[in-house]
């Protein structure tokens, strides 16, 4: 009589709950932002880098795992100033589509612009 038991199944299943990793939406943001700009994924695309080709700007993009509810910040990887980017700037819900990801990349596009960097 065997006493291994089957572990559970993954809840939910890798991909189901977020269609895109925090890269993404820095790639995303790079194209949005258009020619001069590129992105590079963070490790494991837990996070992403945005900046401009000729070196004047470098964003890091992540979750703030202080806050309450985790909150998007935009890091000056020059200056180490962080940017709290505010919910009402940004599209609801999470992305599931290239066209909702393309959404996010021109909300947060516009608040990087806003920075004035």
């Amino acid at each position: 009589m065997s006493t291994a038991t089957t572990p559970a199944p993954y809840d939910p299943a890798p991909g189901t709950e977020y269609s895109y990793a925090l890269s993404d939406y820095a790639r995303a943001t790079a194209r949005a932002l258009g020619a001069g700009w590129d992105a590079e994924s963070g490790y494991l695309g837990a996070w992403g880098l945005i900046f401009t080709t000729d070196d004047r700007v470098s964003l890091r993009l992540y979750v703030d795992g202080d806050g309450s509810v985790g909150d998007l910040v935009v890091e000056n990887r020059k200056t180490g100033e962080d940017h709290l980017v505010p919910a009402s700037r940004l599209p609801e819900g999470a992305p599931n589509t290239p066209g909702e990801m393309r959404e996010w990349g021109e909300a947060l596009a516009l608040f990087v612009l806003w920075l004035h960097l």
